[in-house]
C-alpha cells in the first residue's frame, strides 16, 4: 500500500494534504455550531438571571423599607424550600458582611464566588458545575449598600448539553485520530528527506560539517539533499581553509604583537581628517602619562623646545610627499621635567591625488642607547681611568689651536710629552691599584696648572701630553715645565712608605713647517726619549736633529727587516789563538750589514734594534747557517787538520725560548757538518736563573756534543754562585779587564784568581780584545790558554779567512 507513494511528486503528497485539511475545516464548522447553540442557551440563561435579579431587587427593596426582612426570608424560603430548577437560594448581606436574608440551600454556610461575569453558558457550567452565582449590590435602609446574591440551577440544561457534547466528543475524537493517523503517514513519506535536511542543517550549524544527508528516491527533496550533501562539502572545504587562515592569521597576529612587546614601543594612529590621534597604553607609559589627548597638537608639547621646529618641518615635509618614511630621534619631556630620548617612525597613507590622509608609527625608548652612546663618544674620547683626554682628543684640540694660529694667532703653541719614571716599578711592587692612584694624582696635578685653553691629556700607560694654547717663548714653556715636573709625594694606603715619583718631558714649539698636531706630539716624543737618556736635564725641547735621527732609525728598521730577508747580512770571523803558539783554534762568528749607503754596519748599530723588534732570533738562525755553510765549504778546501770549529752568539732573547736546543741542532745537521764544529757563546747574565729555560737549553747543547763559552765573564752576576754548576767548557774574560791590565794591579790580580778558578773546574780561558804585546805577556805569565783581539786579527769575511786558513794549515793535498 505504501509504495504507489514512493516515488509520488510533492504536489500529489501536497493535494492528499489538501483533502485532510478539508476534513478538518468541516469539524470545525460542527464545533462552530455547537458554539452557536451554546450561545443561544447563554442568552437564554442570561434573560433569566436579569429577570430574578430583577425581582429579587424589588422584593428585597420593598420589604427593607419597612422593616421586614425577616418576613422575606420565610416567603423566600418556603419558594425555594423544594426548587430543583431555576432559582435555588437567595442570600442579603448587610454593609459589613453579615448575612441578613438566608433561603434555600441551608447547607450552604460559605458564599461562592458570583459567575455571572462568564460570557457563555459553557464557561459557567465548567466553572459552577449546574449553578450559576449571581451577585448584586442592594440599597439597603439608611442607604446603606448591602448585597444581594441567587443561584439559578442548569442541571437539565447541563446533562442534555453533556449528552450532546459527550456525543460531539468523540466523534471528533475519532475523527482527529483518523485523521492524524492518515497525516502521520502521508508526511512520513513526505517529510522523510525533509527531516533529513533538517538534521543535517542542525548538524551543520553545530558545525559538524562532515555530517551528509541520505537521499531516497528521485523527488525533489532527494535532489535537495544530494545538493545539500555537496553543498556540506564545499562548505568543508571553505570552513577548513578559512580555519587554516585564521590560524595563519593568529600566528601572524601574535607574532606582531611579540613583536611589539618586543620591540617595546608605544603605536600611535592619525587621522588626517577627523584630526585626532589615537595613542597606545605603551605610548603613554614611554611620556609618562596615564592618557594622552587626541589632538595631533598636544604632543608638541612634550618635545624638547630646541627640537619643536625641527621636528615640525620633517613631519610636513613627510606629509608633503618628499620623503617615504618619516623617522626622527629628539627628546620628549616627562611629568618630573626630566627629557628622555625616544625614536619617533611613521608612514603617511596616501589617496589616488597623493594627498595623505592617515598616518600611523611607533614611539620607542632610546634614552638607554643614546646615553650609551654619549658614553662611549666620551670613553672614545677620554680616558678611563683618569678622566683626561686621551690621544684622538688631544690630537683634535691641537689640530683646532693650529688652526686658529695660521688665521692670525701669532703666538707659539707648545706641545709638552710626559712620562712618568719607574711607573713600571710601582705596579710591581705596590699593585696596579696603587699604580693607578698614582695615575690620576700625577693627571690631578698636571691639570692644576692648565690656563684657560690648555688641554692636558693620557696618551699612553704612563705618558700624557700637554697642549700650551699660546706661549711667548721657550722660556715660559720652560717655566710652565718645571711647575708640571714637581710632582707632589705620594703616600699609598696600602703602605706606610712615601713614594716621590718622577717625570720628564719633551718640548716641541709650533713653527710655520709643522702644521699638524701629529708632528708636534711626534716631535715632542722625540724630546721625551733624549730626556730620558739624560741623567741630569728632565725637560728637553725639541730639535730638528732628534726628527732626523728618528727618520734614520725608522729607515734602518725596514731596510733591516728587507736585509734579513733577501740574505743582505753577512758573516765575519774573528780568530781564537793558542796563546803559547798564537796558532788559530777556532773562530767566533761575528755579524756584519754591508749597508748599500752606509757602509759596513757593526753590531752595536742594528743588533740593539733588532732585539727591540724581535729579530734577533731569526738573524741568530740565518748567521747559524751561514756559519755551517761556511764550515762545510772550507772542509773541502783546508788540511784535515785544520782547525774548524766557530763560536756563534747567542742572545738572551734567544735563550728565552723553550725549543731553541731543537731549532739550532736542526740547523746544524741539515747543512751536514759535525755538532762539534760550532760553540755557542752566551753572556753570564742569562745564567742567573738556574731554572729558566737558557739553563735547559744549554744543558740540551752539551748533551749533543757542542761546546758552550761564557761570554763577557766578570761583568754580570757572582760567577761563584752559577759557575759550578752550568754546563759551560770555556769563559771568556771580558776586555775591560784585559785593556786595563797592564797597570791595574788589583784587576791583574782578579784576572790571575779568575783564570785559576776556571782551570780549577776544567774550564779553559779566552782573553778578549788582546791589543798589544805587554797584554799577551802578562795573560801568558797568568797561564791564560787563548786570545782574541785586534793584536792577531780583525774580523774579516769568509775569503780571507780561508786564505789564512789556508796559509797557516795548507790546502786538502798538502
Amino acid at each position: 500500500m505504501l509504495l504507489p507513494f514512493r516515488h509520488s511528486s510533492i504536489r500529489v503528497r501536497l493535494l492528499m494534504a489538501s483533502t485532510v485539511v478539508q476534513v478538518v475545516l468541516l469539524s470545525l464548522l460542527l464545533a462552530n455550531s455547537m458554539r452557536l447553540m451554546n450561545n443561544a442557551v447563554s442568552a437564554s440563561l442570561n434573560t433569566t438571571i436579569t429577570q430574578n435579579a430583577s425581582m429579587l431587587h424589588a422584593m428585597a427593596t420593598a420589604y427593607g423599607e419597612q422593616q421586614r426582612l425577616d418576613a422575606l426570608q420565610d416567603v423566600l424560603g418556603e419558594l425555594l424550600a423544594e426548587a430543583e430548577e431555576g432559582l435555588v437560594y437567595v442570600r442579603i448581606a448587610g454593609p459589613d458582611g453579615q448575612p441578613l436574608v438566608s433561603a434555600g440551600l441551608p447547607g450552604m454556610t460559605q458564599l461562592p464566588a458570583p459567575s455571572e461575569h462568564r460570557q457563555s453558558f459553557l464557561a459557567g457550567l465548567v466553572s459552577t458545575g449546574e449553578v450559576v452565582h449571581v451577585r448584586r449590590p442592594l440599597l439597603l435602609a439608611r442607604n446603606e449598600v448591602g448585597a444581594l446574591q441567587f443561584g439559578v440551577s442548569v442541571s437539565v440544561l447541563a446533562a442534555a448539553r453533556r449528552a450532546i457534547m459527550e456525543q460531539g466528543l468523540a466523534i471528533a475524537i475519532a475523527e482527529i485520530a483518523l485523521t492524524f493517523f492518515l497525516l502521520s503517514t502521508i508526511g512520513y513519506f513526505l517529510t522523510r528527506n525533509l527531516r533529513r535536511l533538517l538534521e543535517g542543517s542542525k548538524a551543520i550549524a553545530e558545525g559538524r560539517l562532515e555530517h551528509r544527508v541520505k537521499s531516497h528516491g528521485e523527488d525533489e527533496l532527494a535532489v535537495i539533499a544530494r545538493h545539500f550533501n555537496i553543498m556540506a562539502a564545499t562548505l568543508q572545504q571553505r570552513v577548513a581553509e578559512l580555519q587554516h587562515t585564521a590560524e595563519r592569521l593568529q600566528a601572524s597576529e601574535e607574532r606582531h604583537a611579540m613583536a611589539l612587546r618586543g620591540a617595546n614601543d608605544g603605536l600611535w594612529d592619525w587621522d588626517l581628517r577627523a584630526g585626532s590621534v589615537y595613542y597606545s597604553e605603551r605610548f603613554c607609559q614611554i611620556l609618562g602619562v596615564a592618557e594622552m589627548p587626541s589632538a595631533p597638537e598636544a604632543f608638541l608639547d612634550f618635545i624638547h623646545p630646541h627640537e619643536v621646529e625641527a621636528y615640525r618641518q620633517r613631519m610636513i615635509s613627510h606629509l608633503k610627499g618628499d620623503s617615504t618614511q618619516f623617522m626622527m630621534e629628539f627628546r620628549v619631556r616627562l611629568p618630573d621635567d626630566q627629557y628622555h630620548w625616544v625614536l619617533m617612525r611613521g608612514v603617511a597613507s596616501r589617496g589616488e591625488d597623493m594627498t595623505a590622509f592617515r598616518m600611523a608609527g611607533s614611539l620607542g625608548d632610546i634614552n638607554l642607547r643614546k646615553r650609551a652612546e654619549q658614553q662611549l663618544v666620551h670613553d672614545a674620547l677620554h680616558d678611563g681611568l683618569t678622566g683626561l683626554p686621551n690621544r684622538a682628543m688631544f690630537i683634535e684640540h691641537a689640530d683646532r689651536a693650529l688652526a686658529q694660529r695660521r688665521r692670525g694667532d701669532i703666538r707659539q703653541l707648545a706641545v709638552l710629552a710626559i712620562n712618568l719614571e719607574r711607573f713600571s716599578l710601582v705596579n710591581d711592587s705596590y699593585g696596579h691599584a696603587v699604580g693607578d692612584e698614582l695615575l690620576r694624582r700625577v693627571a690631578a696635578h698636571l691639570s692644576s696648572f692648565m690656563r684657560q685653553g690648555d688641554v692636558c691629556a693620557r696618551v699612553g700607560g704612563d705618558q700624557f701630553a700637554v697642549l700650551l694654547n699660546g706661549v711667548d717663548s721657550s722660556i715660559e714653556a720652560l717655566r710652565i715645565c718645571e711647575h708640571l715636573v714637581a710632582l707632589p709625594a705620594f703616600a699609598p694606603s696600602s703602605t706606610e712608605q712615601v713614594l716621590h715619583p718622577r717625570c720628564r718631558v719633551g718640548v716641541a714649539l709650533s713653527d710655520n713647517e709643522r702644521e699638524d698636531a701629529e708632528s708636534l706630539l711626534r716631535d715632542a716624543d722625540n724630546a721625551l726619549h733624549k730626556a730620558r737618556r739624560s741623567e741630569t736635564a728632565s725637560i728637553e725641547f725639541f730639535h730638528a736633529e732628534m726628527h732626523a735621527q728618528a727618520v734614520r732609525a725608522l729607515q734602518i728598521e725596514a731596510e733591516l727587516r728587507a736585509a734579513l730577508k733577501s740574505g743582505g747580512l753577512t758573516v765575519f770571523y774573528q780568530p781564537i789563538v793558542a796563546l803559547d803558539s798564537l796558532l788559530p783554534t777556532s773562530f767566533e762568528a761575528l755579524v756584519r750589514w754591508p749597508h748599500p749607503t752606509l757602509g759596513l754596519l757593526p753590531p752595536s748599530e742594528f743588533v740593539p734594534l733588532a732585539e727591540t723588534l724581535d729579530l734577533i732570533h731569526d738573524i741568530g738562525l740565518a748567521v747559524l747557517a751561514e756559519v755551517c755553510a761556511d764550515l762545510r765549504t772550507w772542509n773541502d778546501e783546508l788540511a784535515p787538520d785544520a782547525p774548524l770549529r766557530v763560536s756563534v752568539n747567542l742572545s738572551a732573547r734567544q735563550l728565552a725560548r723553550a725549543e731553541l736546543a731543537d731549532e739550532l741542532l736542526r740547523v746544524i745537521d741539515a747543512s751536514g757538518i759535525a755538532r762539534g764544529a760550532i760553540r755557542f757563546e752566551v753572556t753570564e747574565s742569562v745564567l742567573a736563573r738556574h731554572d729558566g729555560p737558557a739553563v735547559h737549553t744549554l744543558h740540551a747543547l752539551r748533551a749533543a756534543g757542542i761546546d758552550v763559552l761564557i761570554d763577557d765573564f766578570g761583568t754580570g752576576y757572582s760567577t761563584l754562585s752559577y759557575l759550578h754548576t752550568m754546563p759551560c767548557n770555556q769563559v771568556k774574560l771580558d776586555g775591560s779587564f784585559v785593556r786595563s791590565i797592564t797597570h791595574d794591579e788589583r784587576l791583574r790580580a782578579i784576572v790571575r784568581h779568575s783564570i785559576e778558578l776556571a782551570h780549577d773546574l776544567g774550564m779553559t780561558v779566552v782573553a778578549e780584545c788582546i791589543e798589544d804585546d805587554a797584554q799577551l805577556q802578562i795573560l801568558r805569565e797568568m797561564g791564560c790558554d787563548y786570545g782574541q783581539g785586534y793584536l792577531f786579527s780583525r774580523p774579516v769575511d769568509r775569503s780571507q779567512t780561508l786564505a789564512r786558513l789556508q796559509k797557516s794549515f795548507g790546502g786538502p793535498h798538502s
